[in-house]
Parts: C-alpha cells; sequence; structure tokens
C-alpha cells in the first residue's frame, strides 16, 4: 500500500499510556462511509418520526422552495435553448426539471430523516420550546421605543450637523 492509501492514528495504551500506532485502509474507510450513506439514502425508513416534526417540515419545506427556485430558472433556461436539439423538445423542458425535482423531493426526504441531522433538528425543536416568548403587548411596546428614540438620535445628529457647518461655513473653514 501507497503512503496515500493509509492512515495512521496514534492511540494510547490502556495499561502504560505508550503510543501504539494503528493502520487504517483509507480508501476501505471511505468506502464503509458511502456504503452506509447509501443505505441510509436508498431506505424509506423514518428516524424518530414522533420527534421534531415541526423543525424537520419547516426545514423540508425552506430548502424545497430554494430548490424550487432553481428548477423554475432551470426551466426557463430550458426554454431559451436551442442546441443540442433533444433540449428544446417539450418532453425535455418539462421532463429534466420534474426529474430533478422528484430526486430533490427524496434528498430532501432522507436529507431530514437522516440520523445526525435529525438528532440536530429534534434538538433544535426542543430548545425553541424552551424559549420564552414575548407578548405582542410588550412587543408592540419595545418597537414603540426603539422607533420613538430612533427618531430623536436622527433628529439631534441632524441639528447637530446643521449647527457645526453653518458655524464652519462661517469661519471659513468650508467653502461649498
Amino acid at each position: 500500500m501507497s503512503k496515500v492509501e493509509k492512515k495512521t492514528q496514534v492511540e494510547r495504551s490502556t495499561r502504560n499510556n505508550e503510543p501504539v500506532k494503528k493502520v487504517q485502509n483509507v480508501s476501505s474507510a471511505t468506502r464503509k462511509t458511502f456504503a452506509r450513506f447509501l443505505s441510509n439514502f436508498l431506505s424509506t425508513e423514518r428516524y424518530k418520526p414522533a420527534q421534531g416534526f415541526t423543525a424537520r417540515t419547516s426545514t423540508a419545506l425552506a430548502l424545497g422552495v430554494i430548490f424550487a427556485a432553481g428548477l423554475w430558472r432551470l426551466a426557463e433556461t430550458l426554454v431559451a435553448v436551442s442546441s443540442p436539439s433533444w433540449v428544446s423538445q417539450p418532453v425535455s423542458r418539462l421532463g429534466i426539471p420534474l426529474a430533478l425535482a422528484a430526486a430533490a423531493t427524496w434528498f430532501l426526504y432522507r436529507l431530514v430523516n437522516q440520523s445526525d441531522f435529525a438528532e440536530f433538528l429534534i434538538a433544535t425543536e426542543s430548545e425553541m420550546n424552551k424559549v420564552s416568548w414575548t407578548t405582542w403587548a410588550d412587543l408592540k411596546r419595545a418597537t414603540t421605543v426603539v422607533l420613538v428614540t430612533v427618531v430623536f438620535m436622527t433628529t439631534y445628529l441632524w441639528i447637530v450637523d446643521q449647527v457645526w457647518s453653518t458655524l464652519l461655513k462661517w469661519i471659513g473653514v468650508l467653502r461649498i
């Protein structure tokens, strides 16, 4: 095996804390990871289906909107393309985006049911449920305070700017 195909890890022995070299074939590890990904991608089972429904649905819908925008742009581009001739056929102009939409839908379904990502979304929804959300009245009050403060500061800074520019023009520092 070449140096590129091997990966050396240094681990500590539990008995006498001596370094132990462990050689692992990277290509086999990559194959195992890809095989695990592929088996998960082709599976129809849902990971913890009763948990994190809102976060998963929101994530899938948001990513779906992004995919749909891209597919819409692709469909518009295919209408304008005349070469090669098979692209200009109505079946291709409609079939390519539809096939990609089906693949994107399956990808999103599998993504939100992939164990690591689903755990993240479940934890996110759990944390969002712990948030103390403000009431509508408090939100209106806080917004009013912010807007009044911004208007006050804007007016104050405008007045100071006018005073200084008038003063600097009067003494001859600014010539406009």
